[in-house]
């Protein structure tokens, strides 16, 4: 492949040569950037929809329960509710920045770059965040069940 690309760019002019890599540029970094995007917004909702339903299923798991003596469970309850909102929360920290990244990445400079993998870098530490509020908010629920 190599020497190809070595026999195509010396039966060409200097602006030719410049053209065609201009051409491979526009036609490969967009590819690229709609991966990253689909990634983050994979992500966004995945982090939405784990919280969100767990959250609206402890709600339903409250009307179940609101006849019985829910009273020993309802800190529990709250405690995973507050845990599975900050993780639907993530999801929007998520979204910002990826949006700074991708903003970045868009420029094409050195030293954007180190700022889009920075932001990148937070969008990814954000939604691990988000995971792990949703394991926290099922840890306290499975504890609250099991332990009252």
């Amino acid at each position: 492949m190599k020497d190809l690309l070595e026999k195509i760019f010396e039966n060409l002019t200097e602006a030719q040569s410049l053209e065609l890599i201009k051409t491979i540029l526009q036609t490969t970094i967009p590819t690229g950037m709609s991966v990253l995007q689909s990634f983050a917004n994979a992500s966004i909702k995945i982090i939405l929809m784990l919280n969100g339903g767990a959250a609206i299923a402890i709600l339903a798991f409250l009307g179940a329960i609101v006849t019985t003596e829910f009273t020993k469970w309802i800190s529990g309850i709250v405690l995973s509710l507050i845990s599975y909102s900050l993780g639907a929360a993530c999801s929007a920290g998520v979204a910002f920045f990826s949006y700074l990244s991708q903003s970045e990445y868009n420029i094409m400079d050195d030293s954007n770059e180190v700022k889009g993998n920075y932001y990148r870098g937070w969008a990814i530490r954000i939604a691990l965040l988000g995971i792990a509020f949703f394991i926290l908010g099922c840890t306290i629920v499975g504890v609250t069940i099991r332990f009252y």
